[in-house]
């Protein structure tokens, strides 16, 4: 704003004024206030008063302008030298401003877009010609020098930090960026570098960018895995990182240097430390594992620097590699094959027992890496090579495998008969790998081969079982003429290698069975990993039975067979009506023996009531040969009727309706309860009975009458079959889960074929002492022993006596092998044993 406009703001102020006074007089004097006068005559006193009072006061509003009107113009003259001053200083600014190419950015607001760009620098340095593109730092300004920039300018606009420092163009100019804030504005000036600002800029601005590579290096160092160290030229180490420290198992950087601390114990290095240039395989404990380290140094200014790479995996790969080596060598050597390995310059490398042994070469010479001729030549002196006509244009095509890229293959026929196939490969270390294979067993054999696949089809071609072998693609490979003659398929329609599915509907013009057909092609083209064999019996409706199979064969292969059995089916049928009604006679004549003994058992048992009352006296005095006849009776009766109880409880285990008693035995009891059943009869007998007796109680879980009555049979046995003064022995052990109880005599024993019917019912024999029983006990015994998950084994020969032993298990039968029985009753008398 210039001087003479402010000048004019304050004389209009003043006239303003002016006007107001003289439009109050007027308002005081007008006719209008006169013709109020006229009103009322006793106020026109009032009235002159306050017009004498108006008039006052314009005049003083008229002085107060004037004196308002004199200071605004003296105020005005001084505001207008000041402006000018400014003016002028402005002026000298702008031009000094122009003088130099600069940029000026001002933002007043939070928008990122500057509020005025104003400069040019067009002339001095490659800036955008749009002004809209110069705020777009990344758009003319180097990747780094752009970021540096942007980030100082949010903190200039948020913080008010200034900062001054140097960027690049795209060009590659250098300019001076100066941030800084002046009142509520933030400004940027961009200007370019001359002399020795420029040089100064430069260097600051190399500094940064090695201060930035320094830092960026050190992180990268200290996130390095390999622990990094400096050292200075006394091999103090003056710097290292993080991985060296957490090697170290150090709390900081500091720490090491003044703790001297060293990643490998002084021990493990030499006199003198790691020499620059040098590699040193050391090895040391890091986080409580061994390590092993390779120590590296290099000389730098003033000292050293070194790295340590942990090998541990490459050394236990270099071990690991020594023993495949070695394990390598000796699977060759374990070879039947001989194996030779040449170098690139025909020199001998390696070899194993076997070539040495085939060519009949001492392995001391062959250490000595002779050459692939030197070989040869030896070989031919010791005619061990094949006899050739022209032995020079031979060798020469065998070391021709050096220069030659394919595989050589050659078959060497020896003079001592034998053929040796030759392989001749490049290795891949260079040089050539020889095998030596031995193939004249190989050539017998498929000699052999050929003569044994004759013979096999001739007999297979004799057979007469229908034959067809099914390969894994579904087609028929083999066959015989049975199988074509079975089916009634011509040959030569087979000899084409028909797929299964044409076999098939040539067979079910014989057999339309489409169960059959589908199962065999299942069975043929599943792709199933474990495949079953399956038999079958498939009668056809011409009246032919026959067999048939279906064998899967571990080559994927599928074997099938017929065989005729119409004759053998019917005799086999007839056999089965027979055994059927066999066993229907069997069953009727244990039906007849049940009722039979039931039928019997009450006669019975009032004749033996009647003798014991008869005994008794109850009819009167009995005279003495009364009494043996009467005893007599008795001793019958009640050996009938055991044979009667035998009978009801072999029909009752036949019939599965036998029940255990199962509860807990005392062994020892059992054993002496028994004994003393029989104590009378061994007395009578003139026998001796040995009880033998575990010092431990046993215990098992069993019927405790039923084993009673088992061991009573073989003891009433042993002591039938026994002659006077003879023992009969009674004992048990235990074996693990099981007790074993036997009985044993010192008689005249067993034949075999006795033996073998000695459990068989009804199958008494008599003995030398007149005992003969109803060869019903022992089938007793092996019934009630089975019944108790047991088993009985007999031992016995001739003139030297019978063993019967019973293993029972000591926890008692499986009872869901026994869940279908009934109960037995109990008989009124006491417990009748019978007596084989």
């Amino acid at each position: 704003m210039s001087g003479g406009s402010i000048r004019a703001i304050w004389a209009e102020r003043g006239r303003r004024g002016a006007c107001a006074g003289a439009a109050l007089i007027l308002f005081s004097t007008s006719p209008a206030n006169s013709a109020a006068s006229n009103w009322a005559l006793p106020v026109r006193i009032s009235s002159d008063l306050l017009l004498i009072i108006t008039v006052a006061l314009a005049i003083i509003i008229m002085i107060g302008a004037v004196i308002i009107t004199h200071r605004a113009r003296r105020h005005v003259a001084n505001v207008s030298e000041q402006l000018a001053d400014f003016e002028a200083k402005l002026n000298d600014a702008e031009l000094l401003l122009s003088a130099e190419p600069h940029l000026l950015f001002i933002w007043t607001g939070q928008s990122t877009t500057p509020d005025r760009v104003s400069g040019d620098m067009r002339g001095a340095c490659n800036v955008p010609k749009e002004t809209a593109r110069l705020p777009d730092f990344p758009f003319w300004l180097e990747p780094q020098s752009a970021s540096q920039l942007t980030e100082h300018l949010g903190k200039l606009r948020t913080s008010g930090e200034a900062f001054n420092f140097g960027v690049r163009t795209r060009g590659g100019e250098l300019i001076e960026a100066d941030g800084r804030t002046a009142g509520g504005m933030a400004t940027l000036r961009l200007r370019p570098l001359i002399g020795e600002r420029e040089d100064n800029t430069k260097l600051t601005s190399e500094a940064e960018k090695l201060k930035l590579q320094v830092s960026q290096l050190s992180t990268i160092l200290d996130s390095a895995p390999m622990p990094i160290w400096l050292r200075n030229a006394n091999r103090q180490i003056v710097w290292c990182n993080q991985a060296y420290v957490d090697a170290v198992e150090a709390e900081s950087v500091t720490e090491i240097v003044q703790q001297k601390m060293e990643i490998v114990p002084p021990q493990e290095l030499p006199a003198g430390g790691v020499e620059p240039g040098n590699r040193l395989r050391s090895h040391t404990v890091i986080a409580g594992e061994k390590r092993a380290l390779d120590l590296l140094e290099v000389a730098v200014e003033h000292g050293t620097a070194g790295f340590a790479i942990n090998v541990s995996e490459l050394e236990n790969a270099e071990k690991e590699l020594e023993r495949h080596i070695e394990a390598h060598s000796r699977t060759l050597d374990n070879l039947k094959t001989a194996v030779a390995i040449f170098g690139p310059d025909q020199r001998l490398r390696f070899f194993n027992t076997p070539y040495a042994e085939l060519w009949q070469l001492e392995p001391a010479w062959l250490e000595t890496q002779p050459s692939n001729a030197e070989i040869l030549d030896k070989l031919r002196e010791e005619r061990r090579l094949p006899e050739q006509a022209n032995f020079r244009d031979w060798k020469a095509r065998q070391l021709a495998a050096f220069s030659q890229a394919e595989t050589a293959e050659d078959w060497w026929y020896l003079p001592d008969g034998q053929t040796i196939r030759v392989t001749g490969e490049q290795h891949p270390l260079g040089g050539v790998a020889y095998l030596f294979e031995n193939v004249t067993e190989r050539l017998e054999l498929e000699s052999r081969y050929n003569e044994l696949t004759s013979v096999q089809g001739e007999t297979l071609n004799n057979l007469n079982e229908g034959l067809a072998l099914f390969g894994s693609d579904g087609r028929l490979k083999l066959f015989n003429p049975p199988f074509a003659q079975f089916w009634k398929i011509d040959a030569a329609a087979l000899e084409r290698e028909p797929h299964v599915d044409e076999v098939v509907a040539w067979c079910r013009e014989l057999l339309p069975l489409d169960a059959a057909w589908d199962k065999l092609k299942i069975a043929i083209t599943s792709l199933q990993s474990e495949r079953t064999a399956s038999k079958d019996r498939i009668a056809r409706p011409d009246g032919m039975v026959f067999d048939s199979a279906i064998v899967p064969l571990p080559d994927g292969n599928t074997l099938l067979t017929y065989v005729d059995v119409t004759d053998s089916s019917r005799i086999e049928n007839a056999l089965r009506e027979r055994a059927e009604a066999l066993e229907a006679a069997d069953k009727l004549k244990t039906d007849f023996l049940s009722n039979v003994s039931y039928e019997l058992r009450t006669p019975l048992t009032s004749i033996n009531g009647f003798a014991e009352a008869l005994a008794m006296g109850i009819a009167g005095e009995l005279a003495p040969r009364q009494k043996e006849y009467l005893q007599d009776i008795q001793n019958s009766s009640s050996q009938l009727l055991s044979i009667i109880d035998s009978i009801l409880d072999l029909a009752s285990i036949d019939a599965g309706a036998m029940e255990l008693n199962l509860a807990e035995i005392d062994v020892t009891e059992l054993l002496t309860d028994a004994a003393t059943l029989v104590k009378d009869r061994v007395k009578k007998h003139g026998l001796t009975l040995e009880v033998v007796i575990p010092d431990a109680a046993e215990m098992m879980t069993g019927d405790e009458q039923r084993l009673k009555q088992v061991l009573f049979n073989l003891l009433s046995n042993a002591i039938g079959f026994s002659s006077k003064g003879e023992t009969v022995r009674l004992g048990c052990r235990r074996e693990r889960d099981h007790v074993r109880v036997w009985v044993s005599d010192t008689g005249r024993g067993m034949d075999e074929e006795t033996q073998k019917s000695a459990f068989d019912r009804f199958a008494a024999k008599p003995a030398r002492s007149g005992h003969r029983g109803a060869g019903l006990g022992l089938s007793i015994v092996k019934s009630f022993v089975e019944l108790h998950d047991g088993t009985v084994a007999l031992e016995s020969q001739i003139g030297e006596g019978t063993t019967i032993t019973l293993t029972l298990p000591k926890a008692g039968p499986d009872e869901r092998t026994h869940t279908e029985t009934i109960v037995v009753a109990p008989l009124a008398e006491s417990p009748r044993l019978s007596v084989g």
